[in-house]
């Protein structure tokens, strides 16, 4: 009953509080203003991680058993509070911010909360240092956006909780629940759109009891090596890939790494098309799907968590290349840094070299489909034998892969385009390398040792594998193509080939600013199909109930050779309904 009530009052006042400190915030004048390198439109309360603070700490005081640690960290906890909240207020220089945290974190260290698992002290605490001080930064960073910084911190207290329940960590139980509960409170008021935003305060303060939570608890002691690493690296996986793809953004643009601006994975998914809600919840499912792998991790054994994080950075990589593409940087702040610092290499970096990009997730796919076929074909068993088996055969399986895959040109293809040609030709590559590896395997080794089902399980999930990898940019292009499909509501006449192409170019030509709701056609077979899941909404003979039932503002004729008895009478309709009727020529590029 402890946890409930711990969980409950830290809710309770949150609820409470947060809406008396926006009140006393608006009476005082303590409101963000928009600026140019800031996301929000609006003036908006600040100062919301008073709330976020004294929610958490009241019940933590209540219902803590105090030891040399747990004071150490509320101790902390006060300073970094009190540090963000007057930075809040006087806007200290971000050198000098980050030496107050080192000297936090570092004070931190002194009351023995350090990374237990080394044991090796000086390499234990410098480390435990970087790791308090970039888990502060990192969320300070993703408080980029309504209800995202809170959000994120919500979903990883709840999967350390769920893990404090399910390992017996009774250290994170009672900081997770009381955390979560403080953070949904609040998450009440500041959601989208928010009404108060939690300032340095609130998102240094959540990002230092995160990191002082995944230093406790009994899993320090696990000498399953790979849960030890997966639990707070997998839970404060999205945190710390924003900031590690900002670093890298703005390094490659020579912007000040330390500035403001709207360069975040959230930023780059609204300038894609998505509603502000809609790219928080998309971080929120990331954050979920990486913590419920660090939960998996206590139940599975090493090898098959190293597979799942292998296969969701590749995702996660591919995702952020794909973002990294979105301009967000105005020309004419490239233009002034390129005087002030010269010519910008946006290739120096390697998220920007595709190339060597895809050679490198490749090496991660060939190596993973191989291991995972043994797990398969074993039944997630890896015996001393089998380890050495890969171990020896991978290397020359690598060598391979990579000469007929460079041989196939899988290293030449634009993926945000994939056709199906592209796929043949990678089932191709793949089937080829699979059948020379295992002529290979069977002119050295004689296949003494090994399993023939192995290769066959391997060829399987490499396709999968490397097609999956080419094809996931443009799933996320076709994703982002319909959330950015906004504007005149469009009705295409024409359910064949010039129609499809016709539909291409409006998902494709942002200037058009069309929304298609369907088509027409003749042909009684195409009624109730989809065209790239746009639908065949009827005949020419219903185009009055279809136009008005979906509020068609549009309609294009995308027949070539159509008659013109059909195209005057269609024209005829429009005029009547007082809508535009377009020819498929007048938006084609010339």
């Amino acid at each position: 009953m402890i946890y409930l009530f711990s969980f409950l009052s830290a809710l309770l006042l949150s609820l409470v509080l947060t809406p008396v400190v926006k009140k006393i915030a608006i009476a005082k004048g303590c409101v963000a203003k928009p600026r140019e390198d800031r996301w929000h439109k609006k003036e908006t309360a600040l100062f919301g991680g008073i709330a976020i603070f004294l929610s958490f700490l009241i019940p933590y005081l209540l219902f803590t058993n105090f030891t040399i640690e747990t004071i150490g960290i509320i101790l902390c906890g006060v300073f970094v509070f009190g540090f963000g909240l007057f930075d809040d207020n006087f806007h200290i220089k971000p050198h000098t911010k980050l030496i107050g945290q080192i000297v936090i974190a570092s004070l931190l260290v002194t009351f023995g909360v350090h990374i237990k698992i080394i044991p090796y002290q000086l390499v234990a605490v410098p480390l435990t240092i970087f790791w308090v001080v970039a888990i502060m930064n990192a969320f300070n960073l993703l408080d980029n956006m309504d209800g995202l910084s809170g959000g994120i911190a919500l979903i990883v207290s709840g999967i350390l909780a769920l893990y404090a329940f399910l390992n017996g960590s009774a250290e994170i139980r009672l900081p997770a629940l009381i955390l979560m509960g403080s953070l949904l409170g609040f998450l009440r008021y500041n959601f989208s759109p928010a009404k108060i935003f939690m300032g340095d305060s609130g998102s240094m303060f959540i990002g230092f009891m995160l990191a002082t939570m995944t230093l406790q608890g009994s899993w320090q002691e696990s000498t399953h090596l790979a849960m030890i690493v997966a639990i707070p690296f997998l839970t404060l996986a999205v945190p710390l890939f924003d900031t590690t793809f900002v670093a890298l953004a703005r390094r490659s643009t020579a912007h000040n790494v330390f500035q403001g601006g709207k360069d975040h994975l959230s930023h780059r998914m609204v300038v894609l098309g998505l509603s502000e809600r809609g790219a928080v919840l998309v971080l929120y499912a990331i954050s979920i799907v990486f913590g419920a792998i660090s939960v998996l991790s206590m139940f599975v054994r090493p090898t098959v968590t190293l597979v799942l994080v292998l296969l969701a950075g590749v995702t996660l990589v591919y995702f952020a290349n794909f973002l990294g593409k979105v301009k967000v940087y105005e020309d004419k702040d490239v233009k002034t840094i390129k005087k002030k610092n010269g010519n910008v290499i946006l290739g120096g970096m390697v998220m920007y070299k595709r190339r060597i990009l895809e050679v490198a997730i490749d090496f991660i796919l060939i190596c993973a489909a191989y291991v995972t076929a043994y797990l398969l074909r074993f039944e997630g068993l890896l015996v001393g034998q089998n380890q050495e088996i890969i171990v020896k055969s991978l290397p020359l399986i690598l060598i391979i892969k990579y000469l007929v895959f460079f041989r196939f040109g899988l290293y030449r293809g634009i993926w945000r385009y994939v056709s199906i040609r592209d796929l043949i030709d990678i089932f191709k590559a793949v089937t080829v390398a699979s059948a020379i590896s295992a002529m290979a395997i069977l002119f050295i080794w004689r296949f003494q040792g090994f399993s023939r089902a192995v290769f066959i399980i391997d060829w399987l999930l490499l396709f999968v594998f490397v097609a999956g990898a080419r094809i996931l940019e443009r799933i996320y292009k076709e994703m982002f193509d319909e959330a950015r499909l906004k504007g005149k509501r469009v009705l295409i006449y024409g359910a064949g080939n010039a129609g499809e192409f016709v539909l291409r170019e409006i998902k494709n030509n942002k200037v058009l600013q069309y929304k298609p709701v369907g088509f027409l056609d003749d042909d009684e077979e195409k009624i109730g199909r989809r065209i790239q899941g746009v639908p065949v909404l009827g005949s020419r003979e219903d185009i009055s109930k279809v136009v008005k039932h979906n509020d068609v503002q549009e309609i294009i004729l995308a027949i070539p050779y159509l008659p013109k008895d059909v195209s005057d009478d269609i024209e005829g309709f429009c005029r009547s309904l007082d809508i535009t009727c377009r020819r498929m020529s007048e938006i084609l590029p010339k």
